[in-house]
């Protein structure tokens, strides 16, 4: 008796063009290739749009951003204009395709506040870096803010929007524009051919000519930018308004970040306030749920908050130039390019990462994109990579003395974390297994939550 022939694989998916990321960089992106005719596939690991990064994210579209424009000030005056250029490009694009799909841009005043008397000098160079910058920045003694204060940084003109509503929308018009998103397709391998690009999937292989990652941070060890990141991740809850009247007046136009330590980042949400802060490295925090708390505490200390509605966190990295990541994943390569390193200003940088891979693929870069390609600059030692060796040092070490941990109601799973070896931890406040070295994190069954791991942790 014959047995019967194993059924043949698939053929690979092909395209001229292979997007991995449906969050709001990997959308613009897909927009404009689409716009030009290109041929583009999507492809994204999540099955719930909002889980990602962009739909949780504080919804904030500004080019002020805290203290950031100091910071990038101290790179030369022309990466500081080019970021604002990219800023202004991205915000421009969003307000645009947001009203042709009819999601509201609410408008703010952005603040930089100082909390403290230390930070007014922080925020003497954030305005002028800001001025120097082009922005209409000026300095207000007495803003709308709700703690004690020493005063602020006030950028007129910005804005907000519910960014899981902006997201839906504009994957809406992708779809309606022919182009395919593959949802829960999660890349384990991007492997350079002659021919173009080869991924290895979770369904299969895919085949590309050029390949876009806008997956927050690139999966596995694509041309080593991990190494050169920094991961973090932050806390954002909503509260309901028990007394609306005794917010400063003005409050409910503005939004703020405060210039020093520990930051707070507030705006309104409908008929809630929202409340953003207390952010650590991923996987390196003793404690999150008394960052949690500590957070409460401040919010109903300072602000006339009934009851609490929504608590997430939020995770985000920034990189060694202080500059978003944004071009060739490999010097000179042209086949894989990259979008990340946003430091938790992924709207509006992301929106202008966007249009900056997609002109870069059409032959029309703008010309501020050349500021933010990876290696653009040389990479920069930096603190933070003195600690992540440390701790992937003592990882291999505890690997052999602690090697596996379990979770109730979870499958027991190696703690030795898949991507590059170390020892991850578990975190009781969002239930997760966290890397310390390179913010890899995995849920109590060991799937994938974030990269740069591409395989779960193996079971035991």
């Amino acid at each position: 008796m014959s047995e019967t022939p194993a059924a043949p694989e698939p053929a690979p998916l092909r395209a001229d063009v292979v997007v991995v990321g449906a969050g709001l960089t990997g959308v613009v992106t897909a927009h404009l290739l689409a716009d030009d005719g290109a041929d583009v596939v999507v492809l994204d690991a999540a099955t719930d749009p909002g889980a990602s990064t962009t739909a949780r994210s504080t919804g904030k579209l500004s080019l002020l951003q805290g203290t950031r424009l100091a910071e990038l000030s101290r790179r030369g005056d022309e990466a500081l204009r080019d970021y604002v250029a990219a800023g202004q490009a991205g915000f421009g694009w969003l307000r645009s395709a947001l009203a042709d799909v009819g999601v509201p841009v609410e408008d703010r005043d952005d603040l930089a506040v100082a909390t403290d008397p230390g930070d007014t000098g922080v925020l003497d160079d954030v305005l002028a870096a800001g001025l120097r910058a082009g922005l209409a920045v000026h300095w207000e003694d007495r803003p709308p803010y709700p703690a004690p204060h020493h005063g602020a940084v006030r950028l007129p003109g910005q804005g907000q929007v519910d960014p899981h509503r902006a997201l839906a929308a504009l994957r809406a018009r992708l779809r309606s524009r022919g182009v395919t998103v593959h949802d829960g397709v999660r890349v384990r391998q991007v492997r350079r051919l002659a021919s173009g690009v080869a991924l290895r999937t979770t369904r299969g292989t895919v085949l590309a000519d050029r390949v876009v990652l806008a997956t927050h941070v690139p999966p596995g060890r694509v041309g080593g930018l991990f190494l050169r990141m920094h991961p973090g991740r932050s806390l954002v809850t909503t509260w309901d308004v028990a007394r609306p009247e005794d917010l400063p007046p003005g409050f409910g136009s503005t939004m703020s970040l405060t210039a020093g330590s520990p930051t707070r980042s507030l705006r309104t949400a409908g008929n809630l306030l929202m409340v953003g802060g207390e952010g650590f490295t991923t996987g390196r925090e003793k404690d999150p749920a008394e960052r949690v708390a500590a957070l409460e505490r401040w919010t109903r200390e300072h602000l006339p908050v009934g009851a609490a509605r929504h608590a997430w966190a939020v995770q985000d990295w920034s990189t060694d130039t202080g500059l978003p990541f944004v071009g060739p994943a490999y010097p000179g390569d042209e086949r894989v390019l990259v979008a990340t390193g946003y430091a938790k200003w992924g709207l509006t940088t992301g929106a202008a990462a966007g249009l900056a891979l997609a002109g870069r693929l059409l032959g029309e870069a703008p010309t501020w994109a050349a500021t933010l390609e990876p290696w653009a600059r040389p990479p920069r030692p930096t603190t933070s990579q003195a600690s992540t060796v440390a701790e992937q040092t003592a990882g291999w070490a505890c690997a052999t003395t602690r090697p596996t941990g379990q979770r109730a109601g979870a499958r027991r799973v190696s703690r030795v974390c898949p991507h590059l070896g170390a020892v991850v931890r578990w975190n009781e406040q969002e239930q997760s297994w966290d890397c310390p070295a390179h913010g890899s994190r995995f849920a109590a069954d060991g799937a994938v939550l974030d990269g740069p791991a591409t395989e779960p942790l193996a079971p035991r």
